[in-house]
């Protein structure tokens, strides 16, 4: 990881927990989330057909509060490694990997009953950087390229109470981001710990 996502996402990091931070000095009814999953793209990203990426692990941490008895609004932040796929320059075996890290407002509306398991969808959009990294010793196609895009989620997930105040949430989002040529979309699977602050 270079020395520019490591900022990002320290950065990210930073800030949902200074939010979080400053929204729990008062009486608030969020919750700070961390989560982890796998993401994976259909985009194909190399010359053969069907080279697809395999997929990869995917984490993150949000802040949600209550705006309305049944409505949150928040802010996440994640990096989800889309893996890699081996090809072919036809001189030189090489390998291409995506990654992105995401920083985006999102909106949460919860269905069914206040207690027990409670369903949720959810949507948001902002930033998301996209690194693309093809490692070979064919130095035409060698490089990386990091550029950051506007993107948008939308998705879907069900939260299990396991304590007073703590939810496991099992979720997934439909990600799409705008880059050049076509977009870049791909599949979150997340699962991950709601405490209630």
């Amino acid at each position: 990881m270079n020395r520019t996502r490591i900022a990002l996402v320290s950065f990210a990091f930073v800030l949902v927990m200074a939010f979080a931070a400053a929204a729990s000095a008062t009486p608030s009814v969020g919750t700070f989330e961390i989560n982890a999953g796998y993401a994976k793209s259909s985009l194909e990203v190399a010359p053969a057909p069907n080279d697809k990426m395999g997929g990869s692990l995917t984490f993150g941490a949000g802040y949600f509060r209550s705006i309305a008895p049944k409505t949150s609004w928040g802010l996440e932040a994640s990096y989800d490694a889309l893996g890699s796929t081996d090809w072919n320059t036809g001189t030189a075996p090489a390998t291409t990997k995506f990654s992105i890290i995401r920083f985006t407002p999102e909106l949460r509306m919860n269905f069914g009953a206040g207690v027990g398991p409670s369903f949720f969808a959810q949507a948001g959009g902002g930033l998301y950087s996209v690194k693309a990294k093809i490692e070979s010793t064919d130095t035409a196609f060698a490089g990386d390229n990091t550029s950051s895009k506007f993107g948008f989620n939308a998705g879907a997930g069900v939260g299990f109470p396991v304590g007073p105040k703590t939810k496991l949430n099992i979720q997934g989002n439909y990600h799409s981001v705008s880059t050049e040529g076509k977009s870049t979309n791909y599949m979150g699977l997340r699962a991950g710990i709601a405490l209630g602050l």
